[in-house]
């Protein structure tokens, strides 16, 4: 079995290095400088458990386990030693938002369709000397059945029975583990905010405002705690949705033992930007700035209504969102493999205060960082994503260092859910003026479906007749300059407003949606609400020459009941900007021996960086050595022969008081220089 993974490895004989580039950059490494240690749970993964008789998931946990010889399968034990996974996450997105754990554990012949339950999933966790991470539903059960699960997990098998009802405890010794598990890390939900979804068992899917599920929040953490007080519940926050972080933070943040949050971007799905792989492959490489803008708004916003500063992010799903196959399927991208060492980079930063973070996702499905399932014969097949996984689990070190990286640019004209990159930095700037007139006036176009629609002066209401429909009738347009913000404030209220999503309002390019696909949606606003204040900002493209705003209501489930829409001022602001982008994206590490280790990123889609790395004690011949993460283009993957991603070991030379390395076009560099010898 270890010849065969060896197998899957991608390291071939010493790569000729390239011709020396044209594009030049000098790294510096100043090891005295300690930023402070590498936290390996930001190394975890997620692993799918999806209930309702799928075998490859409920049995099979998507390659990882083997029903038959009930044990995890050795391959899949042995690759996520390799890619250094340090958190396993556990059922696995929104499978778990009516997730019945208490149908995965106890005798196997009372779940002949959930083989892969939660005491194999363990099983799997103690294989790899993995933390595991699980997430409780949040539209199945109560905290009654929160409180089981940490007996289950944590409680001694002494018939004490913290609980009552069924000993879980004893359930957990008969499954074959008598020992306690002592698992920490809980998470309450898996994008809670956009509810259950929608099945023949749920025609009417339930969906919670912020403060129900802070209300809820409180009671599990109770419950659990009651049993084990050591256990820690994280709490959903999420970019983009302030009024429910808002309402959660107000609700539980005192509290909270830590905040959850995914982060997917770029993204794009079957739409024209699709065709633009240039673009897209740009956007990944470009995506660490707007990264880095979610947890400073996210930390900011924390601090802001709870006085904290110790609440730690776990991002338990990242990735960047292509959800489309053609021309070729984005997310197994070479480019897109370095957007997540990128996001590692960015992860890993102390001021962060990232908790632990899980890449979506380990094995097969449509995101596996592994392709292939052994019991049918096939061989795991590494993606790019794992070969970063990989570089970083073998080549770098424990300590974060200083480091200063001196290195040419280029302008990113932004997309994909991304801001442009251009020019120098700037900071964020609102300007007075307001841009609404006082006289505004809607146009009053016909809405689609059944809606009965009135114009008033400056309010528009709508009257929703339980049908799922798309609400985007009235419009106002104003001239606008590319590349600049505008902050929209108005006011909604709604009178028994029901279905998934709220009302509020959308600015975007005024040449629509369908011709640009440049837009944001802001408000969420539902029930039996007053007028509720809600503020959208958009930043238009580089050739728009106007915006439109919309009263907004989308669509997704049946809606019934009376929303009213009005606005008070329309600002333009200057958006911060990150400025252009840097050739390299640099991580330096020490280890206790004293080797530098480096992580770099030629994050340039186009060009290759001729690098010079600078050390304390010089460059010494023999002491440094290099393996290149590269392909023949940004958008190749390996889902097919041949797989052209590769890890390679590669030239570096000793050259004019420096190591120089040449970084291809797009490609990902571990370097490691062992310390001077000691006399």
């Amino acid at each position: 079995m270890a010849r065969h993974v060896a197998a899957l490895l991608a390291l071939a004989c010493v790569a000729t290095p390239p011709v020396w580039a044209q594009r030049q950059a000098a790294v510096t490494v100043r090891p005295e400088v300690v930023v402070g240690p590498v936290n390996p749970l930001v190394f975890g993964n997620n692993m799918l458990a999806y209930q309702g008789g799928r075998d490859e998931y409920s049995n099979r946990g998507a390659g990882i386990w083997d029903p038959d010889s009930r044990r995890p399968v050795p391959e899949y034990v042995e690759l996520s030693r390799l890619a250094g996974v340090t958190v396993h996450r556990w059922p696995g997105g929104c499978g778990a938002h009516n997730y019945n754990w208490k149908l995965t554990v106890g005798p196997l012949a009372q779940r002949p369709d959930m083989q892969f339950g939660l005491p194999e999933f363990l099983a799997f966790c103690e294989a790899t000397d993995a933390v595991p991470l699980l997430t409780i539903a949040v539209y199945w059960g109560d905290e009654q059945d929160g409180a089981d699960l940490v007996e289950y997990l944590n409680s001694p098998n002494d018939g004490s029975n913290p609980n009552g009802g069924e000993d879980w405890a004893a359930v957990r010794a008969a499954d074959g583990h008598p020992e306690p598990y002592d698992v920490v890390w809980f998470e309450y939900g898996n994008e809670s905010y956009h509810g259950e979804h929608k099945s023949a068992e749920r025609p009417n899917p339930r969906i919670y405002t912020g403060e129900q599920y802070a209300e809820l929040y409180l009671r599990y953490r109770e419950a659990m705690r009651a049993v084990d007080p050591g256990v820690k519940l994280g709490a959903l926050i999420q970019n983009g949705l302030r009024e429910w972080n808002e309402q959660v933070l107000a609700g539980c943040g005192s509290v909270m033992d830590f905040a959850i949050e995914h982060t997917y971007k770029p993204g794009c799905g079957n739409e024209p930007i699709a065709q633009d792989g240039h673009l897209l492959m740009q956007a990944c490489t470009a995506s660490d700035a707007d990264i880095q803008r979610v947890y400073d708004d996210l930390l900011g916003l924390i601090r802001e209504k709870t006085g904290r500063e110790d609440v730690l992010l776990a991002i338990t799903e990242y990735n960047g969102h292509f959800v489309q196959e053609e021309p070729v399927p984005y997310r197994q991208s070479l480019g897109n493999a370095l957007r997540n060492a990128e996001h590692l980079r960015v992860m890993l930063r102390p001021e962060n205060r990232i908790l632990m973070a899980n890449f979506w996702q380990f094995s097969n499905e449509y995101w596996g960082m592994v392709k292939g399932y052994v019991h049918k014969g096939e061989r795991p097949a590494l993606q790019a994503n794992f070969l970063v996984f990989q570089l970083y689990a073998r080549h770098f070190g424990d300590t974060l260092v200083g480091v200063d990286v001196d290195c040419e640019t280029w302008d990113f004209a932004g997309g994909a859910w991304l801001t442009a990159r251009r020019g120098k930095p700037s900071r964020f700037l609102l300007y007075e003026a307001n841009l609404l007139p006082e006289d505004y006036t809607w146009e009053d176009r016909r809405p689609e479906g059944d809606v009965k629609q009135t114009v008033e002066g400056p309010v528009v209401t709508a009257q929703f007749s339980g049908t799922d429909v798309n609400y985007y009738a009235p419009r106002i347009a104003l001239p606008a300059r590319a590349d600049t913000g505008y902050r929209l404030t108005g006011w909604v209220k709604t009178e028994g407003l029901s279905g998934e999503r709220g009302a509020g309002f959308q600015v975007g390019d005024a040449r629509g949606w369908t011709v640009t696909r440049s837009c944001t949606l802001g408000g969420d606003v539902r029930g039996d609400a007053d007028w509720t204040r809600v503020q959208v900002d958009y930043v238009t493209l580089g050739d728009t020459t106007g915006i439109e705003v919309l009263a907004r209501k989308l669509d997704g489930s049946p809606t019934a009941g009376k929303a009213a829409f009005r606005l008070e001022s329309v600002q333009e602001f200057r958006p911060e900007r990150s400025g252009a982008v840097p050739d390299l994206g640099v991580n330096a590490a020490t280890r206790a021996d004293g080797t530098i280790t480096l992580m770099i990123v030629n994050k340039n889609i186009d060009e290759a960086v001729a690098t010079s790395i600078r050390v304390p004690a010089g460059p010494e011949e023999g002491k440094a050595r290099a393996w290149l993460l590269s392909g023949p283009s940004p958008t190749t993957n390996n889902l097919s022969e041949p797989r052209e991603i590769a890890i390679r070991e590669t030239g570096i030379e000793v050259r004019e008081g420096a190591y120089r390395i040449v970084l291809p076009a797009c490609s990902m560099a571990a370097v490691e220089v062992r310390a001077p010898e000691r006399q």
